[in-house]
């Protein structure tokens, strides 16, 4: 099968270079066609939440928020200023929207995500991105290089109008990280996961170091990373308020959907009344633990696509979604090999097959192991 050309944007990362307001600024500088869009989809966020986002207790919460990262992470901040400047939104907007999800303003998004310790690549971690809304025109792949990085280079999936790492990421460390959205109960005022994400992939070489940055922040709360690096290490990381909890092996795997798994953090999730997220979220882990069973051997780059191409039948509920029940559809799949440095990646659903293969540091070309939509 064959992507549609329609809907498939081009494999070429968006090359963002500079300090943090200027590599922001750039995504509309680069893609001036995708103004209106990213003004709509943040205008849109807004309305759905709006209620929520006037009520005097939301808008101290944000008043907080914003000084807490402030003084935390100014990187991140200035990274949303030269966003907001180039698209013409205000910071103030840009920020309620990035919040709003988390605050339980809307449904919860999915996503599944797992890594595999394997020899060949270091460490694998694999995510499909599934969002509700018409999220796919503005996703994009991005490669970051700041001089305030000594020399390291990120590429990250996202979207136009957000920070960099809104999705998932690899450096030039061979360190990767990908996320998955779990709304909480267990939320203060601390770093917010999308600023969180993009400062990792910025600072840590290794999944220990990244433990130990998280370790060391103070959390909003909600969400989970699944972490991988080029030395065989692999965790899995659920981010509460009150603390984070953290799996970590340099063996087997691990994998993430969009619930909490640990004492003290499980019984914290918040959903909308009626919502099938949370049944689905469990289903889909279940197929994923089946599908790794008793595995002693990593999944081959072909294994890993097509589980992540799964649909609903009589093995379970599959992976790839497309909007059933009213829920999320999957508008991307990434598979980082980190030792190499390398993303395979799949625009739209991963069931179309058309794969391409993207270097941290390098060009684009075709996947070893996987097809693109031409054939080679």
């Amino acid at each position: 099968m064959t992507a549609d050309p329609a809907t498939a944007p081009a494999a070429e990362p968006l090359v963002l270079h500079g300090d943090a307001f200027a590599r922001g600024r750039a995504q509309a500088e680069l893609c001036p066609d995708s103004i209106a869009a990213v003004r709509a989809t943040v205008e849109a966020r807004l309305h759905g939440a709006a209620a929520l986002l006037a009520s005097p207790r939301i808008t101290r919460y944000l008043d907080a928020q914003c000084e807490f990262a402030s003084q935390h992470d100014p990187e991140g901040m200035a990274e949303m200023f030269g966003i907001a400047a180039g698209y013409g939104v205000t910071a103030r907007a840009l920020f309620a929207f990035l919040h709003a999800g988390q605050l339980s303003g809307l449904p919860d998004d999915g996503c599944s995500a797992w890594a595999f310790v394997d020899p060949a690549q270091g460490a694998m971690v694999v995510k499909n991105r599934d969002l509700r809304g018409p999220a796919l025109p503005l996703q994009r792949v991005f490669r970051h290089t700041d001089p305030a990085w000594g020399g390291r280079t990120v590429l990250c999936v996202g979207s136009l109008g957000a920070p960099g790492a809104y999705s998932s990421g690899i450096n030039s460390d061979g360190f990767a990280l990908v996320d998955t959205q779990v709304v909480t109960t267990d939320q203060g005022v601390g770093l917010l996961r999308y600023f969180m994400m993009t400062r990792l992939l910025a600072g840590c070489a290794s999944v220990d170091e990244a433990i130990a940055a998280l370790h060391a922040m103070t959390h909003a709360g909600g969400g989970t990373l699944v972490l991988a690096d080029a030395g065989g290490t692999i965790a899995a990381v659920e981010i509460g308020h009150s603390g984070v909890a953290v799996q970590r092996r340099t063996t087997g795997w691990l994998a993430r959907t969009n619930h909490f798994l640990a004492p003290g953090l499980s019984d914290r999730l918040a959903a909308a009344p009626g919502d099938p997220g949370p049944d689905v979220s469990r289903a889909r882990l279940a197929r994923l633990t089946a599908w790794f069973g008793h595995r002693r051997a990593a999944p081959a780059l072909a294994e890993a696509a097509a589980i992540m191409a799964s649909h609903d039948d009589a093995a379970g509920t599959g992976l790839c979604r497309h909007g059933q029940e009213g829920g999320s559809t999957t508008v991307s799949c990434a598979i980082f090999a980190c030792g190499p440095g390398t993303l395979y990646f799949a625009s739209g659903n991963p069931c179309d097959g058309a794969w391409s293969r993207l270097d941290c540091t390098g060009d684009a070309g075709a996947p070893d192991g996987l097809r693109d939509g031409t054939g080679r």
